[in-house]
């Protein structure tokens, strides 16, 4: 704990203004985008959820780039760089690209479960409404009139299919077409997720409804209310439940963004073995069809391996280090509320209408320039601390010969 904290503060005295200037212009095009999007979608809805993916992605350069400004100053990752472990030791140019592709699915999807999806969706519709006119036709101010039907499903079939041949492609076309690459892969994945955030409500909702489901909940509701101690349990447990995921996997998922972003700079591959029943199976279909099927199968595992082995190399750090991790993340986190609190006090009673409801804007989101580069050194403090452990391992290893080689490798490869 007192090594994170230690770096943390040194990361932080380092690199403070990049670290608030990319924050700033993220937020900014982030803001920029979903306004633009609002325009176009007072009257398309298509066209204002097809522009709404480069809000996200806003958010998702911000992020890399001030991870990537922390990596010269991560001790761990210096020390693979000066033996050559690292992308930008062997070829000349960091493939930002590269990284923003792999990072892509993963950050949209913890983008969606901790409802930040959520959020840009409703300040654009409520944008967009507010820029709608009845009288210029449109679409009656539906801004979100997005549902599964041949026109969405095309969309994301095109743009999934595109983004793969300009994968496939990339070394035969012009460098710039790895920026709509990088657009076609935040399109299919946002408007999939989307798609899938809107119907999972909708279907829990019908769920919910169903007269069997009812019976059940008052059934529960009169088994614990007859057995008073054992509600008090299941409320307790539910409460645990409940408070215990949103406190532990939201830092825990921050986490594993950096181990995606960072993993990617590191030039160990992880190696995935198929298995052989699988290989003999493959050798009875036709050549072309299985070149393609191992060319889609490599896309899909390119995907989600910098993740899973990100997530490993969390595990091997050890759980009392990453458990320090979680409790000063929450801390940091509840440090926002208590900040806010205190300027509240320091700032005094003022009117409600005419102060207050302009001015606490302003204040939360200084509150959050403060924070934020706390927040992105610690998580950056808390990979290096887990590189370190995955270099301990490998001298302890290469000091004693009979010791099984593990994953560790794996864990820390792209």
């Amino acid at each position: 704990m007192l090594s994170i904290l230690s770096t943390t503060g040194r990361l932080v005295a380092l690199k403070w203004a990049p670290l608030l200037a990319w924050f700033l212009a993220g937020y900014l095009v982030h803001y920029l985008v979903i306004e633009v999007a609002a325009f176009f979608g007072a009257t398309s809805a298509i066209i204002g959820i097809a522009i709404m993916p480069l809000a996200v992605l806003a958010r998702l350069i911000s992020f890399i780039a001030m991870f990537f400004v922390l990596r010269d100053a991560m001790p761990a990752f210096q020390s693979l760089a000066d033996r050559g472990e690292t992308v930008e030791t062997l070829t000349p140019r960091p493939r930002i690209n590269e990284v923003l592709l792999v990072s892509i699915l993963p950050f949209f999807a913890f983008y969606a479960a901790w409802k930040f999806l959520t959020d840009d969706t409703q300040q654009y519709a409520v944008a967009a409404l507010a820029k709608y006119n009845p009288f210029d036709g449109g679409q009656a101010g539906r801004p979100l009139d997005i549902e599964v039907n041949p026109i969405t499903i095309g969309i994301v079939i095109v743009a999934f299919a595109a983004r793969y041949l300009l994968k496939r492609y990339a070394e035969k076309l012009p460098r710039w077409t790895s920026l709509i690459a990088v657009y076609l892969e935040a399109l299919w994945v946002y408007l999939t997720v989307l798609l899938i955030s809107t119907y999972t409500d909708q279907v829990g909702a019908w769920i919910d409804s169903r007269a069997a489901v009812t019976w059940y909940e008052h059934a529960k509701d009169d088994v614990l209310q007859f057995f008073a101690p054992l509600g008090w349990a299941w409320s307790g447990i539910e409460f645990v439940i409940g408070e215990v995921s949103g406190l532990v996997l939201l830092p825990i998922a921050w986490l594993a963004i950096a181990g995606v972003v960072y993993g990617r700079a590191l030039s160990a591959a992880a190696a995935v073995r198929i298995p052989g029943a699988f290989q003999r199976l493959t050798g009875r279909v036709p050549t072309a069809i299985a070149r393609r099927g191992r060319d889609i199968g490599n896309d899909f595992l390119d995907r989600w391996r910098p993740l899973a082995n990100a997530l490993v190399l969390i595990w091997r750090a050890g759980v009392v280090p990453i458990g320090a991790f979680v409790l000063l993340y929450v801390v940091l986190d509840a440090g926002r509320y208590w900040l806010t609190l205190a300027a509240t006090r320091v700032i005094g009673p003022h009117d409600l209408g005419a102060w207050w409801s302009n001015f606490d804007t302003i204040l939360l989101f200084v509150v959050q320039l403060l924070v934020e580069p706390l927040r992105i050194a610690l998580i950056a403090a808390t990979y290096n601390y887990a590189l370190g452990q995955l270099e301990e391992r490998r001298e302890a290893a290469a000091a004693d010969p009979a010791t099984t080689p593990s994953a560790d490798s794996a864990a820390a490869a792209r």
